[in-house]
């Protein structure tokens, strides 16, 4: 008899289901149906088209999510309406099509981080759990190196671009400047100088490094300069510029020059033999009278006045790098001599992709990749996105099946234009960009009479957290703490001197949770997975979610 009821009920949500979100019946919905034994029911279900075509009026009639909050929505009525008898601790793992994009995760450090391999350095130890894929938009500080450019840097750049801009190419190689008037044929725009930037530089500093050049110009001012970063295969502007520090400015004189030559010539006779001929430092690396950094240091520090600790100089000398200029270098006076200061620490914001468990710089799409592909508004568009996969072709020629390029594009939609990330992958024969629609799954259960979903995020313990803990609570519990830190297992034998009980490992969670979720909502809950100690060394894993601001057990 029980079994015919069942097929009634199913039988009455066929009949009645006109509205997909209206109500389940009172009764069905409180489980208090007179002989209905309601079931504890586990399943794993993926939304078909025809589900789509049921809701088309939430969903505008597009077979897929544009939120999480839709589907968290639209998913319990549906289930509601699925499973009838279905009662209390049931879960059904929804399978469905999501709108999602790859997004930016922003962080920030103080911290100083020297090129690409500092900010993988920072990454690795405080994003340990990022998965490939995922971009991340970095503030921190950086030192700013500087390079000016020099009549002879001008002739290499004229006869780099010769062929794809004459007349400005030209230009600056015969005068040493770029053209900045907009109505000349000689005119050089930003995205011009960037790609002459590129000639010039690109090799000569290391992925990440982040240089401000200065150039000549002929135009509304006689000078400007660039805040760029190497990105390891072009230049990016970062948008800003430079200011440099302020100091003590000293230009060196013909006596200092004098002095310095009499102090190095012993030891460098080269070096200080061609600054006595010619009054200049060769700054040529090829050259056999190259003077290194360190060896311009010694020089000044040779001539240079006693100073207060701490004080900066900014030193002005004569240089020479293909043609006769000026270079400056900015000192501070530590411990009874010179050293270079640290450059110019500014912030910087940069972003970096994971691949293949290392993080990089995405692929960033310029003006002239765009004019390139016939892209004269700069972007790409749902019917022109083919060509950005046809163009990593040609950019990675040797690639092999499975390799990833991450790239950064512009993307016009619905009116407007937005930066949108990706990772591309190889099959051997062609790119393919992931489409913003994923594939994805979430679980609901029932609980308190409803389908809710279940936000539980599973999480296990690294080897950063084990310090965060051991470090945090090292004064309120010294020993379960120390020995924490010392055998990266929580001690969880009630006869030890080291136990960690529940309550004190609920402490732990909630300085875990607090730092690597501080902005968890109320309700979230984690699964949170440790090594402990019983005796021997197990995995265990224990329930928590944010209640009134804390962090309690299930």
């Amino acid at each position: 008899m029980k079994k015919i009821i069942y097929y009634l009920l199913v039988l009455g949500v066929v009949f009645t289901g006109c509205n997909p979100l209206e109500d389940i019946t009172d009764d069905i919905q409180e489980r208090e149906i007179e002989g209905v034994d309601f079931i504890k029911g586990v399943e794993q279900y993926t939304f078909t088209d025809e589900d789509y075509e049921t809701y088309e009026g939430e969903l505008d009639s597009i077979a897929y999510f544009l939120n999480q909050d839709l589907a968290d929505l639209v998913i319990p009525d549906f289930l509601a309406n699925k499973y009838p008898v279905w009662g209390e601790g049931s879960l059904v793992n929804v399978g469905y099509n999501l709108y999602s994009p790859t997004l930016l995760e922003t962080m920030s450090t103080t911290e100083t981080l020297a090129g690409l391999s500092g900010i993988e350095g920072y990454l690795s130890s405080n994003y340990e759990t990022a998965s490939n894929g995922t971009f991340v938009e970095l503030t921190y500080n950086a030192e700013v190196l500087a390079y000016e450019l020099s009549s002879a840097d001008f002739e290499t750049i004229g006869a780099a671009l010769a062929d794809k801009y004459p007349n400005p190419a030209d230009n600056a190689a015969s005068y040493g400047n770029f053209g900045r008037w907009d109505s000349s044929s000689s005119y050089w725009s930003d995205d011009m100088i960037l790609e002459a930037m590129d000639a010039l530089l690109a090799g000569k500093y290391a992925a990440g490094q982040v240089v401000s050049v200065s150039f000549a110009t002929y135009g509304p001012s006689s000078s400007e300069s660039f805040t760029l970063q190497y990105d390891g295969s072009k230049f990016i502007d970062l948008g800003f510029e430079v200011v440099a520090e302020s100091g003590t400015e000293y230009t060196l004189s013909s006596t200092d020059y004098d002095d310095i030559i009499a102090g190095l010539i012993g030891e460098n006779p080269g070096p200080a033999g061609n600054l006595d001929a010619y009054g200049s430092i060769d700054v040529r690396e090829t050259s056999d009278n190259y003077w290194s950094q360190e060896l311009i240091l010694e020089g000044l520090n040779l001539i240079l006045p006693t100073a207060a600790e701490g004080d900066i100089y900014v030193v002005t000398y004569t240089i020479y790098n293909g043609s006769t200029t000026t270079q400056v270098m900015t000192l501070k006076y530590e411990s009874g001599e010179y050293v270079v200061n640290p450059a110019i620490i500014t912030e910087v914001t940069t972003i970096v992709a994971k691949n293949d468990g290392d993080w990089v710089f995405p692929y960033v799409f310029s003006s002239a990749d765009y004019d390139l592909l016939g892209e004269s508004y700069g972007n790409f568009d749902s019917g022109s996105i083919y060509k950005l996969e046809i163009f990593l072709k040609s950019l990675y020629p040797y690639a092999q099946a499975g390799d990833v390029s991450t790239v950064q594009y512009r993307y016009y939609s619905s009116g407007a234009t937005t930066t949108k990330y990706g990772s591309s992958v190889f099959d051997g024969d062609k790119w393919s960009l992931p489409q913003d629609i994923i594939e994805t799954s979430f679980q609901y259960g029932f609980e308190d009479g409803q389908w809710v979903p279940d936000n539980t995020i599973n999480y296990s313990l690294l080897a950063a957290d084990i310090t965060l803990i051991s470090t945090a609570l090292i004064e309120d519990y010294p020993g379960p703490a120390d020995n924490l830190g010392y055998f990266k297992s929580f001690d969880r034998r009630d006869t030890s001197d080291n136990y960690w009980d529940d309550e004190t490992l609920l402490e732990a969670f909630n300085v875990l949770l607090n730092a690597r979720d501080s902005g968890a909502e109320e309700g979230q809950k984690y699964a949170v997975s440790y090594v402990a100690y019983t005796g021997a060394t197990v995995t265990e894993t224990q329930y928590v979610v944010k209640t009134d601001g804390v962090w309690v057990y299930q």
